[in-house]
């Protein structure tokens, strides 16, 4: 299984979980055509796409994922605020499992300016598997846009999870004119701060993980480098940083 990154910004986030059979989206924020470039123009091999919230970054192009056939999974008011109704529009309901293909799927809430969830993946090629407190769910968490997590989990072996700023660089930021007094006030409730991502990792049994992988980093109000020595640092674990372009392999156990 490789997870391939094709945007993680707030121009537009996009995942795909493809082991060479089938693939699983995660998010439509970049255009449809960049998805089938990285699929090689195979949209048979697309068991589905799941979708966070309605931000444009994160589900602009919704509509072209269940128009090309591919069954989506988001909240209610994603597809209320997209306009988008069809027989492949699939309501998340939080806590319920769904299969997409031989991917299990478990959403999970966020804690996000609008309604928001993260989510738990399974697929048998993902990782030795091991127990959770989700049963057989909890291969791999994805969370992003959300300042914090109210939930621990166990058996994981991949962590895909928001570290958008720090507050040292988005006070440098304010002061230097290039972030908005008023953008910290929102921060503080919509994403992940450096420290707060750091405390998830604490809290959470990462004894299986292979690798973390930092999403959704802020173009101002971060530092790359510094976030992945720090998240290397706290957890003595692989982390990379999501970008357009980087894939990795999930097949380790």
């Amino acid at each position: 299984m490789k997870l391939i990154v094709l945007g993680s910004s707030s121009s537009g986030n996009c995942y795909i979980l493809d082991n060479g059979n089938e693939a699983l989206i995660i998010e439509a924020g970049i255009r449809f055509q960049e998805v089938k470039k990285a699929l090689d123009f195979n949209l048979r091999k697309v068991v589905g796409c799941v979708v966070t919230h309605a931000h444009n970054d994160h589900a602009k192009y919704i509509k072209a994922m269940v128009d090309s056939g591919f069954h989506t999974l988001a909240l209610r008011e994603v597809w209320t605020a997209k306009g988008v109704w069809d027989s492949r529009s699939l309501v998340v309901k939080e806590g319920k499992g769904y299969k997409m293909g031989n991917f299990k799927v478990l959403p999970f809430p966020a804690c996000h300016d609008v309604p928001c969830v993260g989510y738990l993946i399974d697929h048998p090629d993902m990782g030795k598997m091991v127990s959770s407190i989700f049963l057989f769910f909890a291969k791999m968490v994805f969370l992003t846009d959300s300042c914090m997590c109210e939930y621990q989990f166990k058996g994981l072996n991949h962590v895909l999870i928001e570290c958008n700023y720090s507050d040292k660089k988005l006070i440098e930021a304010i002061t230097a004119g290039r972030t908005l007094p008023s953008q910290r006030e929102r921060l503080l409730t919509s994403h992940m701060e450096l420290t707060t991502c750091k405390g998830f990792l604490e809290a959470n049994d990462l004894s299986h993980v292979s690798e973390i992988v930092l999403l959704h980093l802020s173009e101002n109000n971060s530092d790359e480098p510094y976030f992945i020595s720090e998240v290397e640092r706290h957890t003595g674990k692989v982390v990379y940083a999501a970008k357009p372009g980087l894939t990795i392999d999930l097949d380790r156990t």
